[in-house]
């Protein structure tokens, strides 16, 4: 027995070394006390092809240098499955695998994140009422009001409309994290997403004095996707740029398409802004949850942290990528690309 066969047999951690076809070639103490003679049943199952795919444990085989790992349901309980090192490390054509229960932890987050959906569900109704009065009430009689009061009254505006930002990202990352985000298949024209997206925080630009311009390309093809979510993800990242980027700034909206020969392969939409930058040891971590910038914004109150993981989750969800660009002190171009592709 090798080395790495002696440490991991020591392990209180069920680990196994299993074949592309589900065989099992070598298991430790604590796999064979967790899961007994059940393991070859549903190891072969794991590795099945249905419906012309093969099944998750294919998935281990995988970028043999990116760690792999998911949730997996094993006879009524939740396992994380990690791979343990590359394929073919420990047996050839094998890979080998460590199981975690995580059936308490899970259930745990599930409840956590169906309590949150239920108290964003409940604040959204009162909030929505006080916007809908505030915007009465300026839109009545902000010109017959003293100035100081109209004043109040706007920045009441801008908080409420804060907090409705912070409840819809909260609303999405409880959906994401119970695995009830979904994407819909329908014709999604992209030019009209921007416009959208850029027509409903031109005021809040504008209040703010910044130039906030609409530059798509002409064109520009249809995806299939869901417009909802794609025009929240363009949102997210130009109220991400209100923030950073000061008074008489410029953030610029557009898209562009990438060819393969006469076809169009996908759209790379791209939210620029002349603000503060993001630090180069930061620019990895920008779409991760609950990670914001170590610049101070501009506008005053916090967020979340999840509006750009939520960016990367919409557009994941398309089959599309992010990434990001910047520079302190010259601004950030934030960028989508999505597949273009074509109903069936």
């Amino acid at each position: 027995m090798s080395d790495r066969y002696a440490i991991a047999e020591k392990l209180n951690v069920p680990l196994a070394i299993v074949g592309e076809a589900g065989e099992v070639k070598w298991t430790n103490d604590a796999f064979d006390e967790t899961f007994g003679d059940d393991a070859t049943h549903w190891l072969k199952e794991a590795a099945r092809a249905v419906a012309g795919e093969a099944g998750w444990l294919h998935g281990f085989f995988l970028d043999a240098d990116e760690h792999r790992s998911m949730d997996v349901e094993i006879e009524g309980r939740t396992y994380r499955v990690d791979r343990v090192g590359n394929p073919s490390d420990f047996e050839p054509n094998a890979v080998a695998l460590s199981f975690e229960d995580v059936t308490r932890q899970r259930e745990m987050e599930q409840a956590k994140s169906d309590f949150t959906s239920m108290i964003v569900h409940d604040l959204r109704g009162p909030l929505s009422g006080i916007q809908g009065t505030l915007e009465f009430v300026l839109a009545q009689e902000g010109n017959r009001l003293d100035a100081m009061y109209t004043d109040l009254l706007q920045e009441a505006q801008r908080e409420s409309e804060r907090m409705m930002n912070l409840i819809n990202e909260l609303l999405d990352f409880s959906k994401i994290q119970s695995g009830n985000f979904t994407v819909e298949g329908e014709p999604v024209r992209v030019a009209g997403v921007l416009k959208r997206a850029v027509r409903s925080l031109q005021s809040v630009a504008s209040r703010d004095e910044i130039f906030l311009l609409n530059a798509h390309g002409r064109d520009v093809p249809q995806i299939i996707g869901s417009v909802e979510k794609l025009t929240q993800a363009i949102i997210n990242l130009i109220s991400n740029s209100l923030k950073f980027t000061p008074k008489r700034g410029l953030i610029s909206v557009g898209a562009q398409i990438v060819r393969a020969g006469e076809l169009p392969e996908a759209i790379v939409i791209t939210v620029t802004d002349s603000g503060m930058g993001i630090k180069a040891q930061e620019l990895q971590q920008v779409w991760e949850k609950y990670k914001q910038s170590g610049n101070k914004s501009l506008r005053g109150g916090g967020g979340t942290g999840l509006g750009l993981y939520i960016v990367k989750q919409i557009v994941e969800a398309h089959g599309g990528e992010v990434s990001v660009a910047s520079i302190e002190g010259v601004g950030t171009s934030m960028v989508l690309k999505l597949p273009v592709k074509r109903a069936a």
